[in-house]
Order: structure tokens, then C-alpha cells, then sequence
């Protein structure tokens, strides 16, 4: 759980701005390897991970109440959790994967370029204090910026102390991650990303799943 959880937040993104976004992406990882959506609205957000060890999971998130449910499809099982836990929880894990995000410095450009898709794109590298994360930038996404601070505010809210994605000073959208750790490479590629309407049911608990209650840590 504690890996997902830096998967998600590392290749991504607190309150969240009005505009409803979805952004699938296709990630490969030591610890699932698939597509993963993400759908915004308002202060809430809804991830749909492909399968790992657990099967296929759905995280749901209310950064106004500061509840998280995980919800695994296998089991039929939702356990619910606060945000401030998942960031603990988030925190623990990167020291395992060998990164220091307290470390991570400003991307910077490496005179490489590469079409990722049909996107013409500039390679960035950043230096994590454990490693180095690459960054394939579009320069010409349509409307990047408000995609990305949506997605930045998810990392945010979700990650462990000292990572602010929005403080990256990139001139596009990420269409393309690579973060080498101490247990594996996690690539990430961006199938899409747009503006769109997301339905509220989106982030409603489904029925006949057994709730359990993650005890909160100290």
C-alpha cells in the first residue's frame, strides 16, 4: 500500500480549482503496470489504478473533509483513511525507494528532444537526492497549465513533506516520467488529458463493500 501510494504521488497532484479534469496515463512499475485514471472536481478527486498486488484499486479523495477510502475490487473491501495519514504513510515509503524529496531540485533542460505520441517534447532532468527523475515536456499542449495545477494540487495533498510539484518551473505539460529508485524504475506516459465534465457519482462509494477503518497513526 505504502508504494502505491508514492507511485501514484510521484508520477503525477489542499484544495482543488473548479475546472473538472481527467487524465489517463499508462504506468510501468515494479508494482503495477496498466493504465491509471484520474478524475478531478471541485475538492475532490477519483484514481482508478490497474492491477498490482492487490488486484484493481480505486482511491477516492475529499480534500474538504480529508477523507481517502481505497476501495479493492477483488475483495469488495473500502478502507478509509484521512489524507494527513496517507502523506505519513507516503512519507515513510519514498525512504524506502531511496528518494529525498527534500532534496529535489529545479528540472533542467537537457538539450534532448523526443516525440512522445503525437507530441513533440524537450527531455528535463531533476535530481531527487536518491536518484534522478526525467520529464518529457510538450510545450504546445493545449491548456497545460490548468491541467497541471490540478493535477500538481493532487501530488500535494496526497505526497510527503517537501514535494510541491507546482513549484517546477516547466514551460509544458509532462507528457512522458521516468524516476529511477532503489526498487525499480516507474515510468509514466500520458494517454490524455483534458477538461471535461466528471459526474458526482464518480466519488460515491458503490454498495456492498465492507468498510474498514485504517487506525490512524501517531
Amino acid at each position: 500500500m505504502k508504494t502505491l501510494l508514492t507511485t501514484v504521488t510521484l508520477c503525477l497532484a489542499a484544495e482543488f480549482a473548479s475546472a473538472d479534469i481527467v487524465v489517463e496515463q499508462k504506468m510501468e512499475s515494479p508494482f503495477m503496470n496498466g493504465n491509471m485514471t484520474i478524475k478531478i472536481k471541485g475538492d475532490k478527486a477519483r484514481m482508478d489504478m490497474p492491477a498490482g498486488p492487490a488486484g484493481k484499486m480505486t482511491v477516492i479523495m475529499d480534500a474538504k473533509s480529508g477523507d481517502m477510502t481505497t476501495l479493492i475490487h477483488s475483495q469488495k473491501m473500502a478502507m478509509k483513511m484521512n489524507i494527513a495519514d496517507a502523506k505519513k504513510q507516503a512519507e515513510a515509503a519514498q525512504k524506502q525507494t531511496g528518494i529525498d524529496l527534500a532534496k529535489i531540485e529545479q528540472p533542467k533542460a537537457t538539450g534532448e528532444k523526443e516525440k512522445i505520441g503525437e507530441w513533440d517534447s524537450e527531455i528535463y532532468e531533476v535530481k531527487t537526492g536518491g536518484g534522478a527523475m526525467k520529464m518529457w515536456v510538450a510545450k504546445d499542449f493545449p491548456n497545460y497549465k490548468t491541467i497541471m495545477e490540478q493535477t500538481n494540487k493532487l501530488s500535494a495533498a496526497t505526497g510527503g513533506s517537501g514535494f510541491d510539484p507546482s513549484k517546477f518551473n516547466l514551460p509544458g505539460m509532462v507528457v512522458k516520467s521516468e524516476i529511477a529508485t532503489a526498487v525499480g524504475k516507474v515510468t509514466s506516459v500520458l494517454v490524455k488529458a483534458s477538461e471535461q465534465d466528471v459526474a458526482d457519482g464518480e466519488f460515491a462509494l458503490p454498495e456492498g463493500y465492507q468498510e474498514m477503518k485504517v487506525p490512524s497513526l501517531k
